[in-house]
């Protein structure tokens, strides 16, 4: 163990060996002494992701102690996914992790967790050891995906490969794909394998979860309005935080690098960079999107294509929309303020018109 104070963690973007802290000073704990100490526990709020979606800008956005405090991507969370995906068991470890990540950090106050993306494999988990949390898992459309790859330096493409594997034994997508979906010929193809397993990992996992739980949030609705949905975020995580408090903070965060924050930076800079990727690398994407279009897309079931925003709703067992909360909720994920309370049982993914 290792003592950490605020500052330390609004500054962190990863709350691993990359910590501007003397880790070899951190304390060995017993795992069995967690277990059986009698830990306070916090309010806890889940923010998981798909990588490369601005969840880094919304973790900022989030962590206003003493109200909230955000630990974004926990090493040890990282582990626990390791673990699973090398398929030894988890018993007894995932309580422990947890009574230690949600004590509070302020009287009254909450903790928002966001994991690293890999981590998606043990996100049922999560959510199960903390009951009354909610979780929020945050994406992007294709295009954004293969941009925001392009971009990254070579030695973050080079995991490309490993995250397919990754998120392929999440789910049974692999089964779906063609010979040619597992020989992409360049990273660009890559990159979309990854995006469309994790999307169906996300779709397997609401399902699973349901949606009273779990919703579902593409980039572009954050970027678009940072504060108002940042704003909703907080509403459906339940964290106690007053609205001009939000405000004041996303108004500071929101003009700055996420991962950098000396540096000035907010959305219309990072549209105005895509499209200049987009621009410089029209000829590779558009042939990749015809590779995706031909070899992985028809293998994904539509609600994985589609925009989480055109995500339709519909109650436990019956397999039959909601329409009244349809009216008020079309997308069964984020629509004007406050969630409607009626609308939140047992939301799960239906069919929708294909490719958004």
């Amino acid at each position: 163990m290792l003592r950490l104070d605020d500052e330390v963690i609004a500054r962190s973007s990863f709350l691993d060996t990359r910590l501007p802290v003397p880790l070899a000073q951190a304390k060995p704990l017993a795992v069995a002494a967690v277990a059986s100490a009698k830990l306070p526990r916090a309010p806890v709020g889940w923010l998981f992701h798909t990588s490369f979606c601005a969840s880094t800008l919304l973790a900022r956005a989030l962590h206003v102690p003493p109200h909230a405090v955000v630990l974004k991507e926990p090493l040890v969370l990282r582990r626990l996914a390791d673990a699973r995906k090398s398929g030894w068991p988890l018993d007894g470890l995932v309580e422990p992790t947890l009574g230690l990540l949600a004590r509070p950090w302020h009287p009254g106050g909450a903790v928002v967790i966001k994991p690293t993306h890999v981590a998606l494999n043990v996100a049922a988990d999560l959510l199960a050891a903390t009951p009354d949390s909610r979780g929020l898992v945050l994406t992007s459309a294709l295009d954004d995906f293969l941009i925001s790859n392009l971009k990254k330096p070579p030695d973050s493409q080079a995991k490309i490969p490993q995250l397919i594997e990754r998120a392929l034994r999440a789910t049974r997508f692999a089964e779906r794909l063609p010979a040619a979906a597992f020989a992409p010929p360049n990273v660009v193809c890559a990159a979309g394998v990854q995006w469309a397993a994790q999307r169906e990992h996300v779709l397997d996992l609401v399902a699973s979860v349901g949606a009273h739980r779990l919703r579902v949030m593409d980039a572009s609705q954050l970027l678009g309005d940072v504060d108002g949905t940042v704003w909703k975020v907080v509403l459906w995580l339940q964290l106690a935080v007053p609205r001009e408090v939000v405000a004041a903070h996303v108004a500071e965060v929101a003009a700055r690098n996420a991962k950098e924050l000396a540096v000035a930076y907010g959305p219309e800079q990072r549209a105005r960079e895509a499209n200049e990727v987009a621009r410089h690398f029209s000829g590779v994407l558009a042939q990749a999107r015809a590779w995706l279009d031909r070899h992985v897309l028809p293998a994904m079931r539509n609600d994985a294509r589609t925009d989480p925003m055109r995500w339709e709703g519909g109650e436990p067992g019956d397999g039959e929309p909601d329409r009244g909360c349809l009216a008020a909720n079309p997308t069964g994920v984020f629509v004007g303020g406050e969630p409607d309370r009626g609308c939140m049982k047992g939301v799960v993914p239906r069919g929708s018109p294909t490719r958004g």
